[in-house]
């Protein structure tokens, strides 16, 4: 089959020993039909392509793209080049196609030329990795394609950790040696979770180095992305050098009372209450919000702030909140040095020192005036509701009386990826978490419907399942074409940090912050409960007071932060050695207590149960441990009293075990005693 114009011969004198893939095709409509193709190319189809149209011959995953291509080189009628490439694969060919449209005699033709290029290709493209890595070769990084394959590593990452690209590149990161077995499910998920966006970018582990130091390292993902698709990830991990200093801040709870106050303070205001009332401490922005200066307000009583329309029951609800331990929350409505109103989306937290006495009040205050005022103006003003709705954060819907949405804002984009159009026609329910659809019911639409306003805290559902917690508010306004019919307006602000920090705080108040065992204060709490469960079950519990035998030569000999991990060490080889029904506190300084339930009334029973708990702590103890290559096998000497046998509260049975523990003390160390044995 010849073409007036170039011959089979010609074709072949031309590019019949080109190592090339030489392609000459006759449009056929809006394919081609193949009219020559030389050797190399004949070597890529596995039957003769001539005559075949363009459709035959090639897979359809190729096929979309060499027709357009092709396509566009006539339409254009100028030389077109395109490429088949992706550098982080395992495809080894990267071709080149250049497409030169040829038109004779109102017939259209195609030469097409396709050239090998993964060489040239692969240095491109490493230059431009290369380049962006730059600014990042302070610190090791490594590059991991979306199979988890190591592609690269900088000379900084071969340095820190010893590892070389030459003998580990194409292999898996998860086979780093410094990555503990019992972390690669957590790393592998994060890891997968950057590469579809949908995690933190950042996180802080502990890994081994080539010198031989654990070093503490704040891990860094930064996907890659070639059209569109995440195609690998830069993987940087920042030293952190100031861990001793983190360490340090946290041996107290007011440390770390301080930094979270720092780091809330550009969002809320802090007011820190003494037992008295009066306020001790305000930050930057509750200056700013109010008017008063810090030597103005600090030293007047809280209710300064009060505006006289929340009144002394208000004031006396919340103080016995506090008092019962419970944190309280609500909307409190205050005034400026200079008369005028603010409100504030209030957190009252008690904190109790060690002897559960109520030591300070901590309040945030989330200045929500605005909010407030949108409020007001959403049941009259329709203009102005849109204005706002599209300019917050909070998540503003409108919905029928049946709970179908006729609106949602463009903050539900954002924190939910829900758009407005995929939820009108819907139910707003669905976006409610199945744990809280509850609250979702007719009541609600009754009383809503009835003039109540209401408020809770409720999760809503991102599309990804991903869930948020929210503080809701909602009301019902009079439709505007119909009578006796309601729209609901649904106001939601997303507080899930707030959560956290409460359940944090709640945390801290009840463990002890070096060791994070249950304090004093958590053993008062629980007791009661305990006691309850012993007396159904007409048991017994055991509590044993220990006392670690010559501790203090450990912080002499080897300095506190040595002397902080032992302690610690010590905590964890007690919890292993108890059941987990079995409660482990630290009480202060070298002291521990452990409370042994369900133990036999019987005493010969009672005694062995007791005996064999206590031998499994002294061989955990025996066993020891290492730090920093220094090995401890420490001792402890142990005071025992029963419940109910020597006593019905807690103090009484710590007081009489420490009567124990002193007749042990005085008899040599590294032993056991219950309360009446020695009398």
């Amino acid at each position: 089959m010849n073409v007036p114009f170039f011959s089979k011969t010609q074709f072949d004198l031309l590019y019949g020993n080109s190592k090339d893939l030489v392609f000459f095709l006759k449009q056929d409509d809006q394919t081609f039909r193949y009219i020559y193709v030389n050797p190399s190319a004949r070597l890529i189809f596995k039957e003769c392509p001539i005559k075949r149209l363009l459709q035959e011959m090639v897979s359809t995953e190729h096929l979309n793209d060499i027709q357009s291509n092709y396509l566009k080189a006539i339409d254009e009628q100028t030389e077109t080049t395109f490429q088949d490439f992706f550098l982080f694969s395992d495809v080894q060919l990267v071709n080149e196609t250049t497409v030169k449209p040829i038109l004779f005699e109102g017939q259209q033709y195609i030469l097409a030329i396709t050239k090998e290029v993964s060489v040239e290709k692969e240095i491109e493209e490493k230059y431009a990795f290369m380049q962006s890595l730059l600014s990042m070769t302070v610190d090791p990084t490594i590059v991991v394609t979306n199979e988890g394959k190591i592609f690269d590593m900088n000379p900084k990452f071969e340095d820190v950790f010893g590892y070389t690209l030459k003998d580990w590149r194409g292999k898996h990161y998860l086979n780093f040696p410094f990555i503990p077995s019992d972390e690669r499910n957590s790393v592998e998920s994060h890891v997968e979770s950057n590469l579809k966006g949908e995690a933190k970018s950042s996180v802080l582990v502990k890994r081994m180095k080539s010198s031989g130091d654990v070093g503490t390292f704040l891990v860094s993902y930064s996907p890659i992305r070639k059209d569109g698709q995440v195609v690998a990830m830069y993987i940087l991990l920042q030293e952190v050098s100031d861990e001793l200093e983190l360490k340090e801040s946290l041996r107290n709870t007011r440390h770390i009372l301080e930094s979270y106050k720092r780091a809330i303070s550009t969002a809320a205001m802090v007011i820190m209450i003494n037992p008295t009332g009066k306020i001790d401490y305000v930050n930057e922005l509750f200056v700013d919000v109010t008017g008063y200066k810090r030597d103005e307000i600090i030293g007047k009583p809280f209710q300064t702030l009060n505006t006289n329309r929340q009144g002394s029951d208000f004031l006396n609800t919340l103080w016995d909140t506090l008092l019962s331990e419970k944190i309280w929350r609500g909307e409190m409505r205050n005034q400026t040095k200079f008369g005028s109103v603010y409100w504030g989306d209030t957190t009252v937290i008690p904190l109790f020192n060690e002897h559960n006495e109520l030591e300070n009040i901590l309040v945030f205050q989330f200045d929500i005036t605005d909010k407030k005022s949108v409020m007001t103006e959403l049941r009259n003003i329709e203009k102005t509701f849109k204005l706002i709705t599209e300019n917050t954060n909070d998540l503003i819907a409108i919905t029928s009386d049946d709970g179908m949405v006729l609106y949602t804002s463009p903050s539900h984009d954002k924190l939910l990826n829900f758009e407005n159009e995929q939820m009108l026609g819907r139910f707003y329910s669905e976006m409610v978490a199945e744990e809280d659809q509850h609250l979702w019911n007719e009541e609600l639409f009754e009383r809503l419907n009835s003039g109540e306003e209401m408020r809770f805290e409720m999760r809503l559902k991102r599309t990804n399942g991903e869930l948020i917690w929210t503080e809701t508010s909602i009301i019902a306004v009079q439709d505007a074409d119909r009578e006796k019919v309601f729209q609901h307006v649904i106001v939601s602000r997303e507080i899930s940090e707030r959560k956290k920090l409460e359940e944090r705080l709640r945390f801290m108040a009840y463990h002890d912050n070096l060791t994070q065992l249950p304090n004093r204060s958590f053993l008062l709490k629980e007791f009661p409960d305990l006691v309850q469960k012993a007396n159904q079950l007409e048991s017994s519990i055991a509590v044993l007071y220990l006392d670690g035998d010559d501790f203090k030569s450990v912080n002499d000999e080897f300095g506190h932060d040595i002397g902080d991990e032992f302690i610690r060490h010590f905590g964890i080889a007690l919890q292993a050695s108890v059941r987990t029904e079995d409660l482990v506190a630290r009480i202060g300084g070298d002291e521990f207590v452990i409370l042994i339930n369900n133990v036999s009334k019987n005493p010969n029973e009672q005694k062995l149960q007791i005996t064999s708990i206590i031998d499994r702590i002294q061989t955990s103890l025996k066993e020891g441990w290492k730090i920093k290559n220094t090995s401890f096998t420490p001792t402890s000497s142990i005071g025992i009293a029963f419940y109910p046998e020597h006593g019905a509260t807690i103090d009484e049975l710590l007081e009489k075990a420490d009567v124990a523990l002193y007749e042990v003390k005085r008899l040599g160390k590294n032993q056991y005693l219950i309360f009446d044995e020695y009398q």
